[in-house]
C-alpha cells in the first residue's frame, strides 16, 4: 500500500484555489525578497566603494601637499580606522611607511603584504578577500555575526601616489552583510505572519466568491432529484457569476415551462389518438363478432376503419410537419404563384363549413394578379389552418374577411374574424408548440395548428402577427417581402 499524489490532491475547488493563491503569494514574496536582497547588497557595496574612494582621494590630495601631512593624518585617524575595521597599508620600495590594522586582526606583517600583493597581482580596481584568509584575534565578533552565520569579506583597492608609493585601503563587508541578513530575517517573519493571515482571508474570500457556483451545484442536484421549480439564489453583485446565475435561472424557467407544456400536450395527444384507435378497434371487433353480417355491412365497417386510420395518419403527419417547422428543416418546393388564385382556392374549401355556421366569408383581393415565389401546398395548408380556426371560434351570424394588400415591396394577407378574440397574455403563447388556449380546450385539436402555421410562414422568410382583444375578434396578418 502506498499513498499516491492523487489521494493527497484536494478535491474541493475552493481548497485548490486557496492553495494556489498561497503558493503564488509565497513564490512572489520569495522573488521580492531575493531581488531586494540583491539590490540592497549592490547599493551597500556601491556606497562602501564610494566611501573608500573618497577616503583614498582625500589621502592622495594630502600626499600631494606633503608626505609628512599624510603621515600625520594617518596617525591621527589610526584609532578611528582600527575600530571601524578599515585596513590601511602605505608602502614604498624601501619598506612599509604606515599600516593600520583593524582591531580584530592579528598583527601579522607577512599576511598584510600578502593581502596587498594579491590585490596588485589581480590587476583589478577592486578585490574581495574572505576573512578566512586572515588570522583574527581572540576578540569575539559581534553576537549578531554568530547568530546570522556571517562570513566577513574585505573589499580592497589601491592607488599609486605621486612619488611611486602605494596606498591600499580595505574595509570589511560585515556591516553590509549584517544589514541584509537582518533585513531578510525581519521580512521572513513578516511574510510568515502575512502568510497566515492570507490563508484565512483567502479562504474566506474564495468561499464567498465561489458561493454562486456552490449554489449552482446544489440547485442542479435538487433538480436532478425531481424538483423542477428549484432556482439558484441570485447574488447581489453584477459580475460574471451573477450573469451566469441569471442565465441559468432563465434556462430553468424555459425548461420547466417546456416540460410542463410537454406533459400537458402529451395528455392531449394521447386523448386525440385514443379516440380514433378505440373506434377502429370497436369497428373491427363488431365485424368479427357479427357472423351474420352482410358484405355491405362489412364494407361499411372497412370504410370506418379506413377513415379512422386516415385520422391517425393525419395526426402523425401534423406532428412531423410541426417538428420540421420548429427545427427549421422544412423543405419547400417554391414556384411562382398568384396569391389571389391560391387564397381563392383555400376559401372555397371552407365556404361550405362557414355556411353551416351561418358565417359570411368575405373576400377582398387585389385587383391585379399578385405573384410570389412560394410553396403552394404549404402556403395553402397555413391559410387553411387560419381559416379553420377563424370559423371554429366565430359564433353563428358572424363574418370573416380575407384580404390581400399588395404594395411595391410588401404583400399582406389578412384573415379577420368577429370571434371570441384572444387575451393579451395568450397572444404571447398561441404560436407555441402544443399550446391550447382557454377558449380551445373544449374543442378538437392538439394545439399544433398555429405553431405549424408560424413554421411554414418563417420557412418562407415571412412574418405573421396577431391583433386581437377578448370579444372583439382577431386579425392574423401574414407579411411577405418582395425581393428588390
Amino acid at each position: 500500500m502506498y499513498l499516491s499524489f492523487e489521494r493527497l490532491r484536494p478535491r474541493s475547488f475552493q481548497a485548490r484555489m486557496t492553495i494556489f493563491g498561497i503558493l503564488l503569494f509565497f513564490f512572489s514574496a520569495l522573488l521580492v525578497v531575493g531581488f531586494s536582497g540583491f539590490f540592497l547588497h549592490r547599493e551597500f557595496e556601491s556606497r562602501l566603494q564610494q566611501s573608500i574612494l573618497g577616503q583614498l582621494e582625500r589621502y592622495s590630495n594630502l600626499h600631494l601637499q606633503s608626505k609628512a601631512l599624510l603621515l600625520l593624518t594617518l596617525q591621527q585617524e589610526h584609532d578611528q580606522n582600527r575600530m571601524r575595521g578599515t585596513w590601511l597599508h602605505w608602502q614604498e620600495d624601501q619598506g612599509v611607511l604606515w599600516e593600520t590594522i583593524p582591531a580584530n586582526w592579528e598583527q601579522d606583517p607577512t599576511r598584510m603584504r600578502f593581502l596587498l600583493q594579491t590585490h596588485l597581482v589581480s590587476g583589478d580596481e577592486w578585490s574581495r578577500m574572505p576573512s578566512r584568509h586572515l588570522e583574527l584575534s581572540s576578540k569575539s565578533p559581534p553576537e549578531d555575526y554568530h547568530n546570522l552565520d556571517l562570513e566577513e569579506e574585505i573589499l580592497i583597492t589601491a592607488r599609486v601616489l605621486s612619488d611611486g608609493s602605494v596606498l591600499a585601503i580595505g574595509e570589511s563587508h560585515a556591516f553590509t552583510q549584517l544589514q541584509i541578513k537582518l533585513f531578510r530575517r525581519r521580512v521572513f517573519r513578516i511574510l510568515l505572519a502575512v502568510g497566515i493571515v492570507s490563508i484565512l482571508v483567502g479562504w474566506f474570500f474564495t468561499r464567498k466568491a465561489l458561493r454562486p457556483i456552490q449554489d449552482l451545484v446544489e440547485t442542479t442536484e435538487t433538480i436532478a432529484a425531481g424538483s423542477l421549480d428549484a432556482r439558484v439564489p441570485e447574488p447581489n453583485t453584477s459580475g460574471e457569476l451573477a450573469k451566469l446565475t441569471r442565465l441559468y435561472n432563465e434556462m430553468l424557467e424555459r425548461i420547466e415551462h417546456l416540460v410542463t407544456t410537454m406533459n400537458e400536450s402529451l395528455d392531449n395527444v394521447a386523448h386525440d389518438l385514443r379516440t380514433p384507435l378505440m373506434r377502429l378497434r370497436n369497428s373491427i371487433e363488431m365485424a368479427i363478432t357479427n357472423e351474420t353480417a352482410s358484405v355491405e355491412e362489412l364494407r361499411d365497417t372497412l370504410l370506418d376503419v379506413a377513415e379512422e386510420a386516415e385520422q391517425i395518419q393525419l395526426l402523425l403527419t401534423a406532428l412531423m410537419n410541426q417538428a420540421e417547422a420548429v427545427a427549421g428543416t422544412m423543405r419547400l418546393r417554391k414556384e411562382l404563384i398568384d396569391i389571389n388564385v391560391l387564397t381563392q382556392g383555400a376559401c372555397e374549401l371552407y365556404e361550405m363549413l362557414a355556411e353551416e355556421k351561418q358565417i359570411k366569408l368575405r373576400k377582398n383581393f387585389a385587383e391585379i394578379p399578385v405573384f410570389l415565389e412560394a410553396d403552394p401546398v404549404r402556403l395553402r395548408q397555413a391559410l387553411g389552418n387560419l381559416l379553420d380556426n377563424a370559423i371554429k371560434f366565430t359564433p353563428e351570424g358572424g363574418h370573416i374577411t380575407v384580404s390581400i394588400l399588395s404594395e411595391s415591396n410588401v404583400v399582406n394577407i389578412e384573415i379577420k374574424d368577429t370571434g371570441v378574440g384572444i387575451s393579451e397574455s395568450e397572444q404571447l403563447r398561441i404560436f407555441e408548440r402544443l399550446y391550447r388556449g382557454d377558449q380551445s380546450r373544449g374543442s378538437k385539436g392538439m394545439g399544433l395548428g398555429l405553431s405549424l402555421v408560424k413554421g411554414i410562414i418563417q420557412a418562407h422568410r415571412a412574418d405573421i402577427q396577431v391583433i386581437s382583444s377578448p370579444n372583439q375578434g382577431s386579425t392574423f396578418r401574414i407579411e411577405f417581402l418582395r425581393p428588390t
